[in-house]
């Protein structure tokens, strides 16, 4: 069995060729940083490793909150639990592994104060945006889904 989408592709929306440009671009673009990471751990003069070990921390950063992700917002592991708990115990758990990694690695001056107000400032700003955008989208989400399922009852009655 063959799937429409691979085969039809003129029958695609926009929105579905966008999500696929999406999808291959991430994969390829992730495919190619972690080869030319390997290759420049391996080869790279000392000065040009400091910026691939840069990369490194920030790959590492993207799978910890991955991995984040699927405990959180997945019932793979919990459950059950209210959405703002998994929400908060996700930005804390994150906001940990980004202030270990960015004092391991020196992201920024971690014996200054002011730095570490600003780190936080920035992470919760972006945190909050985050949120906002994630939850007016699965609101959405569950609006469509409950006008589909209206619709079909109304369909079935």
């Amino acid at each position: 069995m063959t799937s429409r989408n691979a085969i039809d592709t003129e029958y695609r929306t926009a929105g579905e060729n966008v999500r696929s440009f999406a999808i291959s671009l991430c994969v390829g673009f992730t495919v190619i940083m972690l080869v030319s990471m390997v290759m420049g751990s391996i080869f790279a003069s000392e000065e040009a490793k400091q910026g691939i070990n840069l990369c490194w921390s920030i790959f590492g950063v993207c799978v910890a909150a991955a991995a984040l992700q699927l405990v959180f917002f997945t019932s793979t592991i919990i459950r059950r639990m209210p959405n703002a708990l998994r929400s908060a115990l996700f930005g804390l758990c994150l906001y940990a592994v980004l202030a270990v990694t960015a004092t391991a690695m020196g992201w920024f001056p971690s014996h200054n104060p002011m730095a570490w107000v600003s780190f936080t400032i920035t992470y919760l700003l972006i945190f909050a945006v985050l949120s906002v955008v994630f939850s007016l989208s699965h609101k959405r989400q569950q609006r469509e889904l409950d006008e589909k399922l209206a619709e079909y009852r109304r369909k079935d009655a």
